[in-house]
């Protein structure tokens, strides 16, 4: 042993004389000794600090931000999309110990699993394996039961070194590594490691020189199945725009390839949905070699050092084929991508149904990661992933449905329902048969059935048996033949009862509601967040280059100024009922509004007008315009424009509304512990007093909703339906929240309950149903829930009486007829201040040539009367050759002492002496 140790010691002094004749050998060679001892003492005491970092995933496009900070080179372009992005100084320090691996901005490393990490995996490898042998009775089950229990059992090795171009960025801080999406799925798809969100690294130095990148020389590649048919010249031309430039690929690699019109070229137009939908191809890399003439000596050294080489694909030099499509999971998307480039990223679901995006998420992650596959081939029928989302038009299921899908990496394939149903049952079988051959060539894939109300459900509105148990049959065949790919059934509709029958085949539902002010806000926040738009000066930082790179919370929303946050929380109020389509509607409006204020305000240059400059007034330009265009239904609330100004005398009137109804909207803090809250005013009195036009002022001066309503309106013919006509309206005045709902001719909707002479009890039923809604109302806890009820009616007598007690319609309000000359003369001067009048009238002496007691109709019809004799005064002025038509326009129309002269003249009563003096007698007996 001694021989041996001195015979390599002269071998060492030898070479060290040979190489270095000057130094003494034996100081050299106890230097060495000094140095290798430091240098592997150092790497101890720094791998743990250093070399361990923690892999995460950010969106395609940061990384060209990140790359600004480096030197612009061809080479740094050309390995962007696969480069792990770490701070500087760990940069710097991997640098050091790997230099001659290093080139320009560029290090080139082997990535591993930490021992720790690589332990946690096998450690519960192991316990998942052991818990699926007892667990389940596997005793009685088949073969091929058996084959599917361990059908992901594939061969991983958590060993597996992979090679990975390494680039330092000031942006990043302590021991975080950014990499994109699809280089991500690819790195812990190498592993052998899946559904991940983040995985502890450490970077060592390449093996070998043999295991630095080379060129390729043969690649082949296959496309992952999609929804669309694609053919073979589109999919060769993707490929050959793409590699123009060449591109770093290792086996089993994800390719993800923006279909740009750089890369699409002349098939750009052909494919436009495809762009449009997807906006990206994904091919996976099957097999790639660097020589033809050592493919068997590489894949057997791969087999020995579980090292996982890198290769360039470059155009004209590598052979790249073309495989069969294959079916496979995609790289998640987790982030949004915006149309400009920036340097923000934010969840790819809007921020206001996040919370119904997790929850279908959380549902449906089992079945996609495959946990819940043993579970389900040990029961008798399997679990089938069937879910029910419902809601309101334009809330957004849609949107939910196609996120979860790229979300998850999978296809989303749509079908409707509406075109599976036939005229027989045995065309309606032969189409679902279709489909699921259909879903099956797309998996793995979220199977989107529209409108499915219409579903197993005859011409008669009836249940059709047969098409429903065909239905759970075939699907039901699917899942236990077909366990390759994950596919998952997501049903949407807008109606919340289904047959029973129908409700019963889904594992889960979810609903959609109306959002609410605070949902809202966050929602146009994030609209005004990822399409970039500046509603102020402030805002100029969303353009800056500086990232904000927040790993913990990526839907942060701090780019948007203070001021820009109000003006967002003022059109939340303002846009009750609003849901997610209408409130995309909205901002484009918006931006519509901007571009055509920005265009007539240029005059002699055509400039571009800015789209992403918004202000105020455009929003409630835009506001305006959809409320004319909604259709004017039951259930769509408005702020109506009656001021105070437009209502003469009421002075008592409008001090006890507004003291009523003030302060529960402004001060909800001081009624949250009260027992008995106020749900209602009723006001009676003759007609033509002016009740309407009291309770669109009083919503128009506090900013509520206003929802208007006549009680035969509601009333229907058909059973059922004069009932589910108030429910919808108070459903709908609580999703609009605060709103006022003003019931006109209640004793219409409301009568004495047995006093009506139907012998079905329909009035009764429509009546018990009102009590039941106005109950509701004041039950509620939540006061931000604010729904103020105010009735109108000429007959207080007729009414239920029961709807007049406290909680309910308690306070009760005259509202009769002007008296004094004083309340007539404001009165006139309200109703003619959109009329021009000559300086010598007086309307107070017009107020006294009236009658002592006049209701603002009687007034109304006298200003009528004058502004029609003075339009006929025009006339004949026109006839007479006076005046010319084409002089004439809306100001021409001048009222003088002779035009309200006639109308007073001309006045009748629409309220007789006797009649008033029976609404007094009810003032005293209500």
């Amino acid at each position: 042993m001694k021989e041996q140790i001195t015979l390599k010691l002269w071998v060492i002094k030898f070479c060290i004389k040979v190489i270095y004749p000057k130094f003494n050998p034996y100081i050299f060679l106890v230097y060495l000794i000094i140095k290798s001892n430091y240098y592997f003492f150092k790497r101890i005491g720094t791998q743990e600090r250093m070399n361990k970092f923690l892999l995460k995933t950010i969106p395609s496009y940061i990384p060209q931000f990140l790359s600004k900070e480096q030197s612009k080179n061809n080479y740094l372009c050309v390995n962007q999309h696969k480069c792990i992005f770490i701070s500087q100084a760990n940069f710097i320090q991997l640098s050091v110990e790997n230099i001659f691996y290093r080139d320009n901005e560029i290090l080139w490393v082997a990535l591993k699993l930490t021992p720790e990490e690589k332990k946690n995996y096998e450690v519960r490898k192991v316990n998942d394996n052991s818990d699926n042998l007892y667990k389940y009775n596997l005793c009685m089950k088949t073969s091929e039961i058996h084959k599917k229990l361990w059908k992901d059992c594939t061969t991983v090795n958590y060993a597996n070194t992979r090679i990975v171009p390494v680039v330092g960025s000031s942006q990043i801080h302590n021991n975080n590594a950014l990499v994109s999406e699809n280089e991500f799925y690819n790195i812990i798809s190498s592993i052998g490691i899946s559904n991940v969100d983040n995985i502890e690294i450490s970077f060592h130095p390449v093996p070998a020189f043999e295991y630095s990148p080379k060129i390729a020389a043969v690649a082949e590649v296959s496309v992952i199945v999609n929804d669309f048919d694609l053919s073979n010249d589109f999919i060769k031309e993707v490929l050959s725009n793409h590699f123009e430039v060449p591109k770093l690929v290792s086996e089993n690699d994800i390719i993800a390839i923006n279909l740009n019109p750089q890369i699409t070229t002349k098939y750009h137009y052909k494919y436009l949905d495809l762009v449009e939908s997807l906006g990206m191809l994904h091919f996976k890399c099957n097999k790639i070699c660097g020589d033809l003439d050592s493919v068997s000596s590489n894949q057997s050294s791969k087999s020995v050092t579980n090292v996982i080489k890198a290769f360039y694909i470059v155009k004209g030099v590598t052979q790249l084929t073309l495989g069969e499509n294959i079916h496979s999971m995609k790289p998640k998307c987790k982030y949004f991508k915006p149309q400009k480039l920036c340097c923000q990223y934010f969840h790819i679901c809007p921020t206001g149904l996040l919370s119904k995006f997790e929850q279908i998420q959380e549902a449906i992650s089992p079945f996609l990661t495959g946990e819940i596959n043993e579970l389900s081939s040990s029961l008798s029928s399997p679990i089938i992933p069937m879910f029910l989302m419902t809601g309101s038009m334009g809330s957004g299921k849609h949107l939910i449905v196609k996120t979860i899908a790229k979300y998850n990496g999978v296809n989303c394939f749509q079908t409707d329902c509406n075109a599976l149903q036939s005229s027989t049952a045995k065309q309606t079988e032969s189409k679902i048969s279709l489909t699921i051959q259909k879903a099956k060539a797309a998996a793995p894939a979220i199977v989107l059935l529209d409108n499915f109300e219409v579903f197993a459900v005859d011409p008669e509105n009836n249940e059709d048996h047969r098409v429903l148990e065909y239905f759970i049959h075939s699907i039901t065949n699917l899942y236990e033949n077909y366990t390759k790919h994950p596919i998952i059934f997501i049903a949407i509709t807008e109606q919340l009862d289904l047959k029973p029958n129908v409700m019963r085949i889904f594992l889960d539902k979810f609903h959609i509601p109306k959002l609410n002010v605070q949902q809202r806000f966050e929602m146009l926040q994030w609209f005004a967040a990822t399409m970039q738009l500046k509603l102020h000066e402030n805002d100029e930082q969303i353009k800056s280059n500086k990232i904000n790179i927040d790993l913990d919370n990526t839907s942060s929303l701090s780019t948007i100024s203070n001021y820009s946050k109000d003006v967002l929380k003022k059109i939340a109020s303002k846009t009750e009922t609003f849901v997610y389509g209408d409130l995309d509607t909205l901002v484009h409006f918006a931006m519509r509004e901007s571009y055509l204020k920005q265009h007539n305000s240029y005059s002699q240059f055509s400039q571009d007008p800015n789209l992403q400059l918004l202000q105020e007034e455009d929003f409630n330009s835009a506001l305006e315009s959809i409320r004319s265009l909604q259709s004017q239904h039951l259930d769509a609330p408005k702020i109506p424009k009656v001021y105070w100004d437009d209502i003469g005398g009421l002075d008592k009137l409008k001090k006890e509304l507004l003291k009523t109804i003030e302060f529960p909207i402004k001060y909800p803090h001081l009624f949250k512990n009260s027992t008995l809250k106020r749900s209602g005013i009723l006001l009676y009195g003759p007609p033509g007093c002016g009740k309407t036009l009291v309770a669109k002022a009083v919503s128009t001066e506090l900013n509520v909703s206003f929802l208007s309503v006549k009680g035969p309106e509601l009333l229907n013919m058909y059973i059922g339906q004069s009932e589910e006509n108030v429910r919808k309206v108070f459903e709908s005045a609580r999703a609009s929240s605060p709103c006022i709902v003003f019931l006109d001719e209640l004793d219409a909707l409301a009568p004495r309950r047995g006093a009506a002479g139907d012998s079905g009890g329909a009035s009764d039923r429509v009546v018990s149903q009102l009590l039941a809604e106005v109950d509701g109302v004041t039950s509620g806890e939540d006061t931000s829930n604010f729904v103020f009820i105010m009735g109108a009616t000429n007959r207080p007598d007729l009414l239920e009486q029961s709807l007049l007690r406290p909680g309910r319609l308690d306070k009760l309000i005259y509202v009769g007829p002007y008296i004094g000359t004083q309340e007539k003369t404001s009165v006139l001067k309200a109703l003619c201040r959109s009329y021009k009048l000559r300086p010598e009238v007086n309307l107070m002496n017009v107020a006294e040539a009236l009658p002592e007691r006049c209701t603002g109709a009687d007034l109304m019809q006298v200003v009528s009367t004058a502004r029609s004799a003075a339009v006929r005064a025009l006339v004949d002025k026109i006839k007479s050759g006076i005046l010319k038509e084409s002089d004439l326009t809306p100001d021409s129309v001048v009222l003088g002492v002779s035009e309200l002269w006639q109308g007073v003249e001309s006045f009748r009563p629409s309220v007789t002496e006797g009649e008033l003096a029976y609404y007094e007698s009810l003032q005293y007996q209500m």
